[in-house]
């Protein structure tokens, strides 16, 4: 359970930046949790506080909580709330939390139910269709990225907005174009690559995504001068 528990915290704490909701929320272990003298969740294996982070609107006033809990679940865990301000996670009664062999390969971690149960939840949030096409029939769940091998995640172990369902002839045209993005990102600083991803969400939230594309794709050499005079002049704006 500890390994189980070691893995959920990383993979927690990741998705928790990532969809930018860490905010102020911190990890207590048990025994620190307990020094601060609450009546709640003492029983608990760790403890999550939160109170400026988005975390505590969400719980608390409403939304989907679908991947939130999942995250738990895929671990072979629960969280149940205390105050308004923090949950315990408690471990799923009866839960197999036996480590999967080291000599266990890929393909045979894909035939575990608990990768079943992953996809099937993938596919029903896609409302059974391509993510990328739209085609409905056979979809297959595909990851968009793994993390590193040392942190040991199993394929049921991603939260579901880091797995697209895909059509088969998607699945396999994905895998190439993703490797080959990876491969153009060297390119790159990873300050530039944080840059590019918050410019597309920014300017694709109000531009669209789409429009957005193409602009950059079919831009000729004068349009192009346009967009450095656009930039120049917004750069050169005071601060607000």
């Amino acid at each position: 359970m500890e390994e189980n528990l070691r893995r959920l915290l990383l993979a927690f704490e990741d998705w928790l930046v990532r969809e930018g909701l860490l905010g102020d929320a911190f990890f207590l272990s048990p025994a620190d949790w307990q020094s601060r003298g609450e009546s709640w969740l003492n029983d608990a294996v760790h403890v999550l506080v939160f109170d400026g982070s988005s975390i505590h609107h969400m719980l608390n006033f409403g939304g989907d909580l679908t991947e939130f809990e999942d995250i738990f679940e895929s671990f072979g865990f629960y969280y149940e709330m205390g105050h308004s301000w923090n949950l315990g996670i408690y471990p799923i009664e009866g839960y197999d939390f036996t480590p999967t062999s080291a000599r266990s390969t890929y393909s045979q971690l894909l035939f575990d139910p608990r990768w079943k149960r992953k996809a099937d939840l993938v596919k029903r949030v896609a409302e059974h269709k391509c993510q990328d096409c739209g085609a409905t029939g056979r979809l297959e769940a595909h990851h968009c990225y793994y993390a590193r091998m040392s942190n040991g995640f199993r394929p049921w172990e991603y939260p579901i907005s880091s797995l697209r369902a895909l059509c088969p002839k998607c699945h396999e045209t994905r895998e190439k174009v993703e490797m080959s993005f990876r491969a153009w990102s060297a390119k790159l600083t990873h300050q530039q690559l944080v840059q590019l991803q918050r410019g597309v969400d920014h300017t694709g939230h109000w531009m669209g995504n789409n429009e957005l594309l193409e602009l950059l794709t079919e831009s000729s050499r004068t349009d192009c001068d346009d967009l450095k005079e656009l930039h120049r002049r917004i750069m050169s704006k005071p601060a607000t």
